[in-house]
């Protein structure tokens, strides 16, 4: 994923419960512009869905306003627009930490009425401003973390559709056909091996963005179980991809 720009007060849908100002600086007159992790901003989606409430954000601070944040680190991930603090009305923060380690989130930070997360890559987790270190706050990885609400953002951004994280025409439209044979590597065979892993495929081994043998084996699997012709290549527009899009 990757992060893109929007102007400030921007009131377009990002995800369909989220709008692009939600994540503006809160500082006055100091920026005009929002930098959006992609990948944040559809941790919070899949927490806001899995909820199903509402989700108060707090999240991007320019370096200007991030100087004024008391106990704020001067690189703080919200100054890239990569992390958000949040709550949800009626949800203990225990039980939304708890669900972010589970889908995979890598930086979390437990405070008394919110939760932060960020789009960093290696695990970084803590309890309050005292940065108390935890190793766990109990959230055994899922099996099936990686969403097809994720697949699918991931999908269009490989394919050039619109990315909304939701499949429609215009995304069958631009699917591509994955194979060994004809396309060895592509974004989107990344995409198509996490979640073939997720749904229980593990014969598809390492995600590497490379159509081998294992991919074969895996999409022939899927093939298979899911009543599409069994040969191991995802056509473009095809009921293999219909499938791995949710469209079938």
């Amino acid at each position: 994923m990757a992060i893109k720009t929007y102007k400030k007060f921007d009131d377009q849908k990002i995800t369909p419960n989220f709008r692009a100002r939600e994540f503006d600086c809160q500082g006055s007159g100091c920026c005009s512009a929002t930098p959006i992790d992609e990948e944040l901003v559809a941790y919070l989606q899949q927490i806001r869905t899995y909820f199903g409430k509402p989700v108060h954000v707090t999240a991007y601070r320019c370096k200007t306003h991030n100087a004024k944040v008391a106990n704020a680190a001067p690189n703080s991930y919200h100054c890239y627009g990569m992390a958000a603090d949040f709550h949800i009305d009626g949800v203990k923060p225990t039980e939304i930490a708890k669900y972010a380690e589970s889908i995979g989130i890598k930086g979390i930070g437990l405070y008394d009425t919110f939760v932060h997360i960020d789009t960093r890559t290696s695990k970084s987790f803590w309890y309050s401003h005292a940065q108390q270190r935890r190793t766990t706050f109990g959230g055994a990885p899922k099996k099936d973390a990686y969403t097809l609400y994720g697949f699918v953002w991931d999908v269009q951004n490989a394919v050039g559709a619109s990315v909304d994280g939701i499949a429609g025409p215009e995304t069958l439209n631009k699917t591509v056909t994955l194979s060994a044979r004809k396309n060895r590597t592509h974004k989107a065979v990344l995409a198509v091996q996490k979640r073939l892993f997720a749904l229980g495929y593990t014969e598809v081994g390492e995600a590497d963005g490379i159509a081998g043998a294992k991919f074969t084996a895996a999409v022939t699997h899927f093939q298979k179980d899911n009543g599409c012709w069994a040969d191991g290549e995802i056509t473009a527009k095809n009921q293999t991809w219909k499938k791995l899009l949710g469209m079938a």
